[in-house]
């Protein structure tokens, strides 16, 4: 089945009018699909590139990018309306991380698929198997600092959140029909205790300390300079990502990084041999071996 039927007209919310025509719609909504989209360097360090808010009837995408100083009273407003999610275990710590908003309210649509007995319950699998929906996720590792955004961004993240209330309809009366299911019911009555569980831990959640890579850089003994590097390569890496170099995130993951302190290249050129990218390569070498090259 196409996923069409489930397209909403969608209002992009990147000007303080447009978030401010948007506001009322969602506080007289009983109930919204909220999802994000980030840059590529994870939950402890990316920018928050979109929110996407969707009832009933209108999606919304929302540009953290456009709005900067306004979404934090825009967030703590958003949360003041119950939400539905698909794993606020993840997006939740964003949400903390940059704004230290959690929502009043949250259903899970992720922990109640595992309570009804599906083990790997990712968004695309259940929209396929529970609303005959097939959605392409070619956008999903895209660079979402990208401005503006290409159409088939736009209706993938607006999508992503259209879908969540019928998949909630669907599971609900699923869990309805299951509830005295001698396997399945005692997973729904611990719900909403698994739920508070993780809303415990994104209250709880800092921002780690160090880098994992210069964690492990300092386990192995690699001494204080290598750990140095390590940490400030993984800033780089970090830095050029959140910027929307998709190419820093792919080439400089954390076994890259901690080859190249352990085996530190002997000049330029044997750097440059490390990195396939040539696009990324002519872009980075330069500022790559202005740590690799120091003592």
């Amino acid at each position: 089945m196409s996923p069409d039927r489930y397209d909403l007209p969608i209002d992009l919310v990147d000007t303080p009018e447009r978030l401010a025509a948007a506001l009322p719609h969602w506080f007289n909504a009983h109930l919204l699909a909220v999802d994000i989209e980030c840059s590529l360097t994870g939950v402890h360090y990316c920018t928050l590139a979109l929110i996407q808010v969707a009832t009933e009837e209108r999606a919304w995408l929302v540009d953290p990018l456009a709005l900067k100083g306004l979404m934090a009273p825009a967030v703590r407003a958003l949360a003041e309306v119950p939400w539905i999610v698909h794993d606020f275990s993840g997006d939740g710590v964003v949400f903390k991380r940059l704004y230290d908003v959690i929502p009043a309210t949250v259903m899970d649509t992720l922990l109640l698929a595992r309570a009804l007995g599906y083990p790997q319950p990712s968004l695309k699998t259940l929209s396929k198997l529970k609303l005959g929906v097939d959605i392409p996720k070619d956008e999903q590792d895209s660079n979402w600092m990208l401005r503006p955004m290409r159409p088939t961004q736009v209706s993938y993240a607006a999508r992503d959140a259209a879908l969540l209330l019928p998949l909630l309809r669907v599971l609900a009366a699923e869990a309805e029909a299951n509830r005295h299911h001698p396997e399945i019911g005692p997973r729904l009555a611990h719900l909403p205790e698994e739920l508070q569980g993780v809303l415990q831990r994104v209250r709880n959640y800092h921002i780690p300390d160090h880098f994992p890579v210069e964690v492990k850089a300092r386990a192995q003994g690699l001494g204080a300079a290598a750990v140095r590097k390590a940490r400030r390569l993984s800033e780089l890496r970090l830095a050029w990502g959140n910027e929307g170099d998709v190419a820093a995130v792919m080439e400089m993951g954390n076994r890259w990084i901690l080859a190249r302190v352990q085996y530190p290249p002997r000049d330029k050129e044997a750097l440059a041999r490390t990195i396939p990218n040539p696009r990324f390569r002519n872009k980075r070498l330069e500022a790559l071996w202005e740590v690799l090259g120091s003592d």
